[in-house]
């Protein structure tokens, strides 16, 4: 792994800032916990670095780039949850979907939300297939 510096890193939603002016550095090689109370910002951080959630400010670089703008799947690293829950007998993108389903959302947003989330994941290729049929990595 390369550096990742955190610099000045803010999160709002609206008028509610939720992760205040985060500043760190993990050098290459470096293992790091983040450890806080539930709702204090670690997933947040987490998406942020990986690219599943915007920042409000501040800059992530990874290497000497910075990432602020990149997707995804242009900055080159995975964000891997600890527990995952697939149903083995829905595809991958029925698993997908399966949450904005039980809101009743409309088909054609499901459909649409599945396929930008898959696209920015780099997980089109998978959408079809079966959990058994992936590899550990693929299925987190």
């Amino acid at each position: 792994m390369t550096e990742v510096r955190i610099r000045d890193v803010r999160k709002a939603y609206g008028s509610v800032e939720v992760i205040h002016g985060m500043d760190f550095t993990i050098p290459d090689g470096e293992f790091v916990v983040l450890v806080g109370p539930s709702g204090c910002g670690k997933s947040t951080l987490l998406r942020m670095i990986a690219g599943l959630e915007s920042i409000t400010s501040g800059a992530i670089a990874i290497g000497d780039r910075v990432v602020n703008s990149v997707p995804p799947a242009g900055r080159d690293i995975a964000m891997v949850f600890q527990n995952y829950a697939l149903y083995p007998h829905k595809t991958v993108r029925s698993n997908m979907a399966f949450a904005l389903r039980m809101r009743r959302m409309q088909r054609a947003e499901v459909d649409r939300r599945v396929t930008q989330a898959a696209e920015v994941l780099g997980l089109t290729p998978y959408l079809d297939r079966y959990p058994r049929s992936l590899s550990g990595g693929q299925r987190q």
